[in-house]
């Protein structure tokens, strides 16, 4: 009678550390899984990030080339035209220098205030 009273609590103590364990471990499962899903999603996130960033980068690269390559070709046609190496006379120098000087953007320049004078009320600055 006694080993089957034993018995029985064996079976009693297991049960019960089945029922407490067994959801926690299950719980405990379940977070673990939810985890990993998430730090995978965060991977392949960064991963799509570095991608876009990449493309980005090889698409400005691409375009600064296109760029420095006109503005070569340009430069080289401005340089083989008729007349390039013809000595632009000073009154068409001053001239043009003028113009560009009236810009509100050049017109404090050191050299736009030598050529044209101070502006009115800037004489003190």
């Amino acid at each position: 009678m006694r080993s089957v009273i034993i018995a029985i609590a064996f079976v009693v103590v297991v049960g019960l550390a089945a029922a407490i364990i067994g959801p926690r471990a299950c719980s405990r499962a379940q977070q673990t899984a939810a985890e990993a899903q998430a730090g995978s999603a965060r991977s392949d996130a960064m991963a799509d990030a570095a991608i876009g960033a990449a493309a980005d980068t090889a698409a400005a690269m691409t375009t600064a080339a296109v760029t420095a390559a006109t503005s070569k070709e340009n430069e080289d046609a401005m340089r083989r035209a008729p007349g390039s190496t013809t000595a632009v006379p000073s009154t068409s120098n001053r001239a043009a220098l003028g113009k560009l000087c009236m810009r509100p953007s050049t017109r404090d320049q050191p050299g736009c205030v030598a050529l044209l004078g101070p502006r009115p009320g800037t004489a003190g600055r």
